[in-house]
């Protein structure tokens, strides 16, 4: 076997690969990260977004640049929230019409239905048109039931 012929054998696996591992990777989209940032700085900047349904807009372009995405139900709700205490920013959409930052974790109410104390946080349920909220979660996302709930943790 000529010595050349050795390399090229080992450099065709190398190359798909890397071309493989290039493919998996996260698109950055700068128009969504403008997006999110402006939503994590300021929730009311959500009113600006030109689109049928801005929480649906914020939601895809979320699942793109958050550090972690996690489903939120009865069950994990204590956890998640003891989670959020490691992370920049949380953001929960309730299925494609209910946006909301946490804004003060600490500042918190105890809910019956959740069994949790849920944090105080801003952002917008869409009725129609978007409705701005400032509440604890529980007031804002509602009743644990079958709808989503996404949580998105920020670094």
């Amino acid at each position: 076997m000529p010595i050349l012929a050795m390399p090229m054998k080992l450099l065709y696996p190398l190359s798909l690969a890397l071309v493989l591992s290039a493919c998996t990777q996260k698109k950055s989209n700068p128009a969504a990260t403008e997006l999110v940032s402006n939503f994590l700085e300021n929730p009311k900047s959500l009113e600006n977004i030109e689109s049928k349904n801005p929480v649906e807009e914020f939601k895809s372009a979320a699942e793109s640049s958050a550090a972690k995405v996690v489903e939120l139900n009865k069950d994990n709700v204590a956890d998640v929230l003891g989670e959020a205490k490691d992370h920049k920013h949380v953001v929960i959409v309730t299925g494609n019409h209910t946006v909301v930052k946490v804004d003060d974790l600490d500042d918190c109410k105890t809910s019956g239905s959740w069994g949790t104390c849920m944090p105080h946080a801003e952002g917008y349920i869409q009725r129609g048109g978007l409705e701005y909220q400032e509440d604890y979660i529980n007031n804002i996302i509602g009743k644990p039931d079958e709808q989503e709930r996404l949580v998105f943790f920020f670094d």
